[in-house]
C-alpha cells in the first residue's frame, strides 16, 4: 500500500494555521453579522438567540464558499489528501464488524479492505504523532495476516471503494 510523502512537520504546520484561521474567521464573521443583525433588528430586552444563529450559519456558508475556491491551493493539498483519507477509513470502520466476519472466513475483498485501512491508520497516526494504539493496530494486521495464512492467500487485490457497499 502506498501513500503519498508528506512532511510530518509541515503537514503539522499547515494544519495548526488552517484550523486557526478557521476558528478566527468564524469568530469575528460569527459575532460580526450577529452584532449587526441584533442591531438592526433585534430585541432590546428580548432574546436574541435566533440572529446570533443566523449570524453562525451565515459565516459557515461564507466559510463553505472560501472552501470551495481554495480547496485545490497547492497549500492545502496534504491536509485536503488526510481529511478524505480519514473520512475513508471512517466509512470503513463503521462497517468493521461485518469487515473482519467476512475476513476470517476467508473474503479476499474484506481482506483487502481491512488491509488498506490498517495501512492508512498506520499512515495517518504517525503523521499525527499518536503512536499510543500502534501496538493495537499491529495486532490487528497480525490476526488479518493469520486469517490470509488460514486461507492460503498470498496478497491481495487492490482496495475499491466501492467494495464496501457489499457489507
Amino acid at each position: 500500500m502506498q501513500f503519498p510523502a508528506i512532511d510530518k512537520t509541515q503537514y503539522g504546520k499547515r494544519l495548526k494555521i488552517t484550523f486557526f484561521a478557521i476558528c478566527i474567521y468564524m469568530l469575528i464573521v460569527a459575532l460580526g453579522i450577529s452584532s449587526l443583525l441584533i442591531a438592526l433588528i433585534g430585541a432590546n430586552q428580548g432574546d436574541n438567540f435566533w440572529l446570533n444563529v443566523a449570524g453562525v450559519i451565515i459565516a459557515a456558508l461564507g466559510l463553505a464558499l472560501i472552501y470551495k475556491k481554495v480547496k485545490s491551493h497547492p497549500y492545502l493539498k496534504d491536509i485536503i489528501y488526510v481529511r478524505a483519507l480519514k473520512g475513508q477509513m471512517n466509512r470503513i470502520y463503521r462497517r468493521q464488524r461485518q469487515l473482519k466476519t467476512a475476513a476470517e472466513s476467508g473474503d479476499v475483498k474484506a481482506m483487502s479492505i481491512l488491509e488498506f485501512s490498517y495501512a492508512a491508520s498506520e499512515f495517518v497516526y504517525k503523521l499525527d504523532d499518536n503512536t499510543l494504539t500502534l501496538e493495537e493496530l499491529a495486532q490487528a494486521q497480525q490476526q488479518l495476516r493469520g486469517w490470509a495464512e488460514n486461507h492460503n492467500l498470498d496478497g491481495f487485490p487492490e482496495y475499491d471503494q466501492n467494495w464496501l457497499s457489499d457489507y
